[in-house]
């Protein structure tokens, strides 16, 4: 094969693997997504005297389920702050907080 004509076929696959998620990493996600507003909803039910008032962004990661990672506006505890939530849905649909903290 030549040269030319192997570049030009690598071409497109390169920028194609630019594009793809990193295995294993966060991929930005839409704040209105069906899994980042279910995320939201769970997060907010489990919080004492924290409300999350504005979602600012979101991120999925593929793991053994999908973990959403959120990052808010919160009230609660005085001068509103922003937090960053970690909530890991289940391949069985279930859901557990696995981190909370203040940014």
């Amino acid at each position: 094969m030549h040269r030319a004509t192997a570049m030009a076929l690598c071409v497109p696959l390169l920028a194609a693997a630019q594009d793809a998620p990193m295995t294993g990493g966060y991929r930005a996600a839409a704040l209105d997504a069906p899994l980042v507003l279910q995320a939201q909803a769970f997060i907010q039910k489990h919080l004492a005297l924290l409300r999350l008032e504005e979602l600012q962004e979101a991120y999925t990661q593929v793991v053994a389920g999908i973990n959403v990672k959120l990052v808010c506006r919160v009230t609660g505890e005085g001068e509103p702050a922003r937090w960053e939530f970690v909530a890991w849905r289940k391949l069985d649909g279930t859901w557990m907080l696995q981190s909370a903290r203040k940014l």
